[in-house]
């Protein structure tokens, strides 16, 4: 279950997702009941929710990090450098935890721009190709998730019949209309995810072709 300080809060967290991201509130508490490796971290203003932002494990090359999402502010919030704040809260939960980086994939390309400015560097490419095409992911680094979202991910397949593709080791979200995002070359075409290493070992996936999938978009 994703820990809120109190009941309120919670509830505060689900309109926020649904104002942000226009998702169903009977599926943003089927996530926050189900989910059993996430940690929310939130910002609050004059007692109420302002801003917000999803962590989970993961790793890299042996690397233990983060997987940072739906990272939000309430309409009402925006423009008071609330999301910075809460960046750098997230940044400090990751050393305070030790972990070597914090990964994301920004929801819109003008976002490579945002989160660059906190010292996210683009580290995972992805193409888009359609179900059955010839690719290989032979070579490739790929961010492991952990457990506990493997598991939410099969709930969430059952509940809901999300769908998967699986090809040799390696399983992928498949999009509406159609298609999956696959590991690609290093390009400015191809970028796909960004991360903010922690570390001096860190530094280094950041020269990596890597990629990340089964993200929560």
């Amino acid at each position: 279950m994703v820990v809120f300080d109190n009941p309120s809060l919670r509830e505060q967290a689900v309109v926020l997702w649904r104002e942000a991201f226009g998702d169903s509130e009977e599926y943003i508490r089927f996530f926050h009941n189900t989910h059993s490796s996430c940690v929310c971290l939130t910002l609050e203003e004059k007692g109420a929710l302002a801003s917000a932002l999803y962590l989970i494990d993961g790793e890299l090359c042996s690397q233990k990090g983060l997987y940072l999402f739906a990272a939000a502010t309430f309409k009402k919030h925006r423009g008071k450098g609330l999301m910075a704040k809460l960046l750098q809260k997230a940044e400090e939960y990751a050393r305070q935890n030790a972990k070597s980086f914090i990964a994301l994939v920004p929801a819109e390309a003008s976002l490579f721009d945002y989160y660059s400015r906190f010292g996210y560097k683009t580290a995972f490419y992805a193409d888009k190709r359609s179900i059955g095409s010839e690719f290989s992911a032979d070579g490739v680094n790929m961010f492991c998730w952990s457990a506990g979202h493997i598991g939410y991910i099969i709930k969430e397949q059952e509940k809901y019949g999300t769908r998967l593709y699986e090809c040799g080791a390696v399983t992928f979200s498949v999009y509406e209309g159609g298609y999956i995002k696959t590991p690609a070359d290093k390009s400015e075409e191809n970028r796909y995810g960004m991360l903010l290493p922690l570390s001096s070992e860190a530094n280094r996936l950041v020269e990596l072709n890597s990629y990340i999938g089964l993200t929560l978009e």
